[in-house]
């Protein structure tokens, strides 16, 4: 390794080799299922209470429709994201030297 600033390196050399190394599923699982999809479901139901409460407008027959939406498309947004990241991070010849993914 040289003795480049660490600072200087881009977020995609710096982090993406310890989160490459827990696996595409533990990625997929936290950050797009759990992390994306739950806080976009937690938007969609305080949008929806605001809309009922602001509107007078019954919505809650559509709530269980919120997770059964928001939380497939986290997993799809983490899925994407994993390959994105690791076609750059390929691209850019940082997985040099590493095993592959």
């Amino acid at each position: 390794m040289t003795n480049e600033d660490p600072r200087r390196k881009s977020w995609l050399e710096r982090r993406w080799p310890a989160i490459r190394a827990r696996g595409r599923l533990h990625f997929v699982l936290t950050r797009g299922l759990l992390l994306w999809g739950g806080l976009m479901t937690i938007a969609m139901y305080v949008m929806l209470l605001y809309s009922e409460r602001a509107q007078g407008m019954q919505l809650r027959g559509i709530w269980p429709l919120v997770p059964a939406l928001c939380l497939p498309a986290g997993a799809l947004w983490g899925l994407l994201a994993w390959h994105w990241n690791q076609t750059i991070f390929r691209k850019l010849g940082f997985d040099k030297g590493q095993p592959p993914q």
